[in-house]
């Protein structure tokens, strides 16, 4: 979870009462924080991910005001129409279609606070960001830049500009290869042969995203106009993110002035301070509370979760503020509700009706397997749901068979979903080449199968001496366990040698078993026959 360091003099600052380190370790954990450490000037907190207006010294404050009811209620942002646009190309659109932003005016900042900004700034870049693929976030010193802008692209060649934490020009190019942050995140432009770029209406480089800003426009304790701009791949994040920032900076006396965005098919004005609307059925709500706290209990819950609420007859209709991402649905609103009130307050009761829990049909077949499994003297072992099309493919000699791929896998060698358990258990025998022989394994798992979950029995015996009589005795006692009976036929499957594979279908479950092929056993480097089998049900 994300960890933000809070200055409670500069938190002090931004509130009416102040509090004390005592007061704040108290109240902290009730607004859904864990604490890590904290003393007399400085607090080390830890923040739920799904609240992603509290990852700043700004947002605590904010939601402090109101949860001591030092300001109770919504905050009705003030926002000034556009004076400047930002001009957005066809070309840009393509490689990341998403941009919003917004000019704050007015601002007062110092060391303490520009830190402040910078850690929400990177904490927003890894958690609503997705480390800045699906969001990245510029703020800019607005002083040093001239309107209106343009969003477009550049080449890997030029326009040479200075970046953050350099004193010399670098090309895009030479930012990818060479700066730390290009290096980190070179590869979420690794497809595109152009490149996103912000420049004033000077050619001045505001931003080159998602990788770094200008120099040009660092934020320093003389700036006091900002703007903000936000690009990315969803439009969503996107928009929570420009408001977050900008409430943010409204905390530092900071006033928002709105942007024209003209894209090629629309203009937009952003952003938009507008509060939305969530609704619920007070019915609803008490019976999830588990006790009915009253009306005005609740209205007052509400307010001190910074949300203006009115009951309309039998449902609640919340104004819930624009820096609040992370209200999605009528449970979120019990949430604020119980936050609220507080979980300390709501009553005590002993439960009203004994219930016993009942195994789910798949439990019970899964421990009637593992009781047969361990009864023919195999060991049981557990291993990676994630493979390669290598073992699944290329080491067995299957066909694809549409498998499930990870989006973003972290190696070559995690990249799929697994359709059978068979190779990962050669691979384990592989490892244990230096165990003395025999040895009998088996899993009891999930695979995956046209992109749906099927359990699986996997079952794999190595020996100096095996052959395919023993293979059929092992299948024959467990089908005989799992009261297993249909049409058994020869079948061809590449795992196992021509002739020697065998596969019986009863209803839902498929049983195969045989001697696995020796092209197979080379590619696992293992020099014993080996039997196998698996049932899918």
């Amino acid at each position: 979870m994300p960890v933000i360091n809070i200055a409670l003099d500069d938190l002090n600052r931004m509130l009416k009462d102040k509090l004390s380190a005592a007061d704040f370790a108290s109240i902290i954990p009730k607004i859904g924080a864990d604490p890590d450490e904290i003393n007399d000037s400085e607090a080390i907190v830890e923040f739920f991910p799904d609240r992603p207006d509290l990852l700043s010294t700004e947002g605590v404050a904010r939601a402090l005001r109101a949860f001591t009811e030092q300001n109770l209620g919504l905050i009705e942002y003030e926002v000034s129409p556009p004076t400047t646009q930002i001009f957005v190309s066809q070309e840009v659109m393509e490689i990341r279609p998403s941009i919003s932003g917004g000019i704050v005016r007015g601002v007062t900042l110092d060391d303490i606070s520009i830190r402040c900004i910078m850690e929400l700034q990177e904490k927003l870049h890894v958690t609503l960001g997705r480390k800045r693929k699906k969001v990245s976030i510029g703020i800019h010193d607005l002083s040093k830049l001239e309107g209106p802008f343009n969003y477009d692209t550049c080449s890997p060649h030029e326009p040479a500009f200075v970046p953050l934490q350099k004193d010399y020009e670098m090309t895009p190019q030479e930012i990818l290869e060479e700066h730390p942050k290009g290096i980190e995140y070179a590869h979420l432009l690794s497809e595109f042969n152009r490149y996103p770029i912000i420049k004033d209406s000077n050619d001045e480089v505001a931003s080159m995203p998602p990788i770094i800003n200008g120099a040009l426009t660092t934020i320093t304790e003389d700036t006091t106009d900002i703007l903000i701009d936000v690009t990315g791949l969803d439009d969503n994040a996107v928009e929570s993110c420009v408001n977050i920032v900008a409430a943010a900076l409204v905390e530092r006396g900071g006033e928002i002035e709105q942007l024209e965005i003209k894209f090629p098919s629309e203009n937009k004005i952003v952003p938009s301070m507008e509060p939305k609307v969530h609704e619920i059925e007070n019915d609803y709500l008490i019976k999830l509370l588990g006790f009915d706290p009253g009306q005005f209990v609740i209205f007052k819950a509400f307010r001190k979760c910074g949300m203006e609420p009115e009951l309309k007859g039998d449902k609640w209709s919340v104004k819930v503020p624009a820096y609040r991402a992370d209200i999605l649905h009528p449970i979120d609103l019990l949430e604020e509700v119980s936050i609220g009130i507080g979980y300390d307050e709501f009553p005590e009761s002993l439960p009203t009706e004994t219930l016993f829990g009942k195994s789910l049909k798949s439990r019970k077949l899964e421990s009637n397997c593992r009781e047969i499994m361990l009864g023919l003297g195999f060991q049981e072992v557990v291993t990676l749901t994630l493979t390669s099309k290598k073992m699944l493919h290329e080491y067995t000699q299957r066909e694809n068979d549409n498998e499930t791929e990870v989006a973003n896998p972290v190696t070559e060698d995690y990249h799929l979903l697994r359709s059978s358990i068979l190779p990962n258990l050669l691979e384990l025998l592989k490892n244990n080449k230096h165990r003395e022989l025999p040895q009998q394994v088996f899993e009891i798992g999930q695979i995956v199968k046209m992109h749906t979950n099927v359990h699986s029995l996997a079952w794999m015996q190595i020996a100096s001496k095996n052959t395919f009589s023993q293979a059929r005795t092992i299948s024959d006692s467990i089908s005989l366990r799992l009261q297993i009976s249909g049409e058994t036929k020869e079948c061809e499957d590449p795992l196992f040698i021509p002739g020697r594979c065998i596969e019986t279908r009863s209803g839902s479950i498929l049983l195969k078993y045989g001697e696995i092929h020796p092209f197979t056993l080379e590619k696992f480097e293992l020099g014993y026959p080996v039997i196998g089998g698996e049932i899918h049900w």
